[in-house]
């Protein structure tokens, strides 16, 4: 009597694909909303900022009245905490936030595409803001005006605030985290609250006007409303492709049974 032996298919294993990335937030998205709303947001941003610009509406005047209203009203310890977001928040503290946060999601997912999405939704308001700016070219607040400017920028452009952009951004990414788990509500909440500190900031060390720092976090959130649902879209197409190279089922290689060439007797 010939021994079969069939040994252990290692098939299924490798072509069993991973459950979708972030399968809650995709059951609130809907993708010509969000496109829609994302799209009006950043040119509504655009448009005004440039009538901003043109001093339309007498927002300027509003926004320079506030911002020297916060700098007669410092305080040591509420300048320390403004300082201390600006240096958080900064080119090189900034990006080392980022970049922890994004390792941090590879190292607990183990999934590069998550990683991966962490850093374009932390990133993407940022950026957004920086190409903002350099259509609109709306001018920093006059320290020369201020009674106490904790902060003299070079001349740069103000609308819309990086800083905030930044802080936007991190905070997205972290909802994006926390979307349908335990304790979200409690999340989004501390984000939003750290998003408004680092807004008032801005205007509290007199670098940025008020409506700077609201159209970033307007910014922010449309560009990932219009950039996030294609996103996860092309990683669902490739994660189909990548399932596609991996047959699972009696003509995967591993699962044609082998022979033993020895024999017993009857």
């Amino acid at each position: 009597m010939t021994v079969l032996h069939r040994p252990h298919s290692s098939a299924l294993s490798r072509g069993r694909t991973a459950p979708p990335l972030f399968r809650a937030v995709r059951a609130s998205v809907h993708d010509r909303a969000w496109a829609a709303w994302g799209a009006t947001g950043i040119v509504g941003v655009v448009v005004a900022g440039l009538l901003i610009t043109s001093g339309a509406g007498g927002v300027s005047e509003v926004d320079l009245d506030l911002v020297e209203h916060a700098s007669r009203a410092h305080e040591p310890v509420l300048d320390g905490v403004a300082l201390l977001v600006d240096r958080l928040l900064g080119p090189q503290l900034g990006a080392a936030l980022v970049l922890l946060l994004v390792v941090a999601v590879w190292v607990v997912s183990r999934r590069a595409a998550a990683a991966i999405t962490v850093l374009g939704v932390a990133v993407g308001p940022w950026a957004a803001a920086e190409l903002v700016k350099l259509v609109v070219q709306r001018d920093r607040p006059d320290p020369g005006l201020l009674v106490d400017p904790l902060i003299i920028e070079p001349h740069s452009f103000s609308f819309p605030s990086g800083h905030t952009a930044l802080a936007t951004g991190l905070a997205l990414a972290l909802v994006l985290i926390a979307w349908g788990r335990r304790r979200a509500g409690v999340v989004i909440a501390m984000c939003a609250a750290a998003v408004a500190v680092v807004g008032l900031s801005r205007v509290w060390v007199g670098v940025h006007y008020p409506s700077d720092t609201l159209a970033s976090v307007v910014l922010g959130c449309s560009v990932v409303a219009l950039a996030l649902p294609p996103w996860l879209r092309l990683l669902d197409r490739v994660q189909r492709r990548s399932r596609t190279g991996h047959p699972i089922g009696p003509s995967a290689p591993n699962s044609i049974p082998t022979i033993d060439q020895g024999r017993t007797r009857a």
